[in-house]
C-alpha cells in the first residue's frame, strides 16, 4: 500500500472514544469520505483503524474507530497521524497532493527558466500559497491561482509559472 498523511489527533472528544482531527486537506468534509485509516505502528509498519463515524465539526474532523470506546483508549492515539491509502483517492482534475507538490521545481513558463522549488503549500484563505526556495536562496510566497498557473507536471516534478515584473525579485 501506499499511504499518505491526511491529519493529526489533536485531542479526544467526548467520553465514548471519539477523536478530534486537524486535517491536512482542503477542507474538513474531505474525510469524510473515508472509513479506513492508518496509523503507524514502528517505521515499517501500519495499523488499520476502521471508522464507524466520521464528521466535520467547524475546522475539525470527529471520528468514532471501532473498538475505541472510551477515553482512555482515545488517549493513546492523541499526537499520532493518520494516513490513507492513496490508491482509494480520487482528486479531481487539476489537484494535487501538496507531498507531490513539494520537491517540484518552479520555472518561468514563457523562458524556461528555473526559479526555485516548491518546499510547502499552506491554504491562507483566497488561494494555495506555495513556498518557494529560489534559486538565488530567498524565500518566495506564490499564490497558486489559474492566472499565474500555466501548467503542473507531477511526474516530471515541474510546475510552469507566469512570472510578472516583481514576482521572484525585491525590484
Amino acid at each position: 500500500m501506499n499511504y499518505i498523511e491526511t491529519g493529526e489527533i489533536i485531542s479526544i472528544h467526548g467520553i465514548r472514544g471519539e477523536v478530534k482531527v486537524y486535517p491536512w486537506a482542503d477542507y474538513p468534509q474531505f474525510l469524510e469520505e473515508f472509513d479506513t485509516f492508518y496509523i503507524k505502528k514502528n517505521k515499517m509498519h501500519f495499523q488499520r483503524l476502521t471508522a464507524t463515524s466520521v464528521r466535520a465539526h467547524k475546522n475539525t474532523v470527529l471520528i468514532q474507530f471501532e473498538g475505541i470506546d472510551n477515553t482512555e483508549l482515545a488517549r493513546n492515539l492523541v499526537g499520532k497521524v493518520l494516513y490513507l491509502d492513496r490508491d482509494e483517492i480520487e482528486l479531481e482534475e487539476g489537484t494535487y497532493f501538496v507531498a507531490d507538490l513539494i520537491g517540484c521545481k518552479v520555472v518561468n513558463g514563457d523562458t524556461g527558466e528555473e526559479i526555485g522549488t516548491v518546499t510547502d503549500v499552506k491554504f491562507l484563505g483566497a488561494s494555495d500559497i506555495y513556498y518557494i526556495q529560489g534559486n538565488d536562496g530567498k524565500e518566495y510566497m506564490f499564490p497558486a491561482v489559474d492566472e499565474f498557473l500555466m501548467g503542473t507536471d507531477i511526474d516530471a516534478k515541474i510546475i510552469k509559472v507566469k512570472v510578472i515584473e516583481g514576482m521572484f525579485s525585491e525590484d
